[in-house]
C-alpha cells in the first residue's frame, strides 16, 4: 500500500467546512462565515505589561488595548480577555512565525500557546445581526451598550463565545471549535426565524 501516492492534491479545510457547505448560512439579510486564522493566549503579568506592550506593538504594529476592547489593523486582532489575559488573532498559518517573533522580543514572565486546534472565528453580518444576537446570548449587544471596538466573553445559546462588534451591523464571534457545530445550527435557525 502506497502511503505517500503522487500526484495527489491535499486540499486544507476550515473546521466548519462540512457544515457550511451543507447548511449555508445567510440569506439577503445576514451572512455567516467562518475565517481562517490564527489564535494566539497571551499571559502577561501585570508588572511585565509595559514591556510586553512594546514587543506586541513592534510584532503586530497595534496598541495594547484596554478593559474590554479590541484593537485591529489589516492583519492582526487584539483581544482583551481579562487583566493578563489576551487573544492575538494572526493571519492564517503565520501564527507559529507570529509566536517566535513575540518570544524573541518579549522580557520577563510570560505565556504565549496557540490555541488555533482548539477555537475558530465567525463573522456574523447584515440588518439582521444584531437581531440573531438578541436571540442568542444574554449580553445586551444594542449597539449603545456594546459599540464597534468592544470585547466581551458571555454565554451564547448554550454554550460560551467571545465577541466584538467591527461595525455597526458586523461581529466576530470566537468560539471554541467542540461547539461551532453547534453555534452554527443555532444561527442559521435563528437568522431563518429573524
Amino acid at each position: 500500500m502506497n502511503l505517500h501516492p503522487k500526484n495527489v492534491e491535499i486540499q486544507a479545510h476550515h473546521s466548519m467546512h462540512h457544515v457550511s457547505r451543507k447548511h449555508v448560512a445567510g440569506n439577503e439579510h445576514y451572512a455567516l462565515t467562518e475565517k481562517a486564522v490564527g489564535h494566539l493566549v497571551i499571559r502577561i503579568p501585570e508588572k511585565n505589561l509595559k514591556t510586553a506592550a512594546k514587543a506586541i506593538k513592534s510584532v503586530t504594529k497595534l496598541a495594547m488595548p484596554k478593559t474590554l476592547e479590541a484593537k485591529s489593523n489589516k492583519d492582526f486582532s487584539l483581544f482583551w480577555l481579562s487583566p493578563d489575559e489576551l487573544l492575538l488573532i494572526t493571519p492564517e498559518k503565520t501564527e507559529a512565525d507570529v509566536e517566535a517573533k513575540l518570544r524573541d522580543k518579549m522580557e520577563g514572565h510570560f505565556a504565549i500557546v496557540d490555541v488555533t486546534g482548539g477555537q475558530t472565528l465567525l463573522e456574523l453580518s447584515g440588518e439582521r445581526a444584531e437581531t440573531i444576537l438578541k436571540k442568542s446570548t444574554v449580553y445586551d449587544v444594542h449597539e449603545s451598550n456594546f459599540p464597534a471596538g468592544k470585547v466581551v466573553t458571555t454565554k451564547f445559546a448554550q454554550s460560551q463565545i467571545i465577541m466584538t462588534r467591527v461595525s455597526a451591523d458586523g461581529f466576530l464571534l470566537i468560539v471554541r471549535r467542540s461547539f461551532s457545530d453547534y453555534i452554527w445550527h443555532w444561527m442559521v435557525d435563528a437568522g431563518s426565524r429573524s
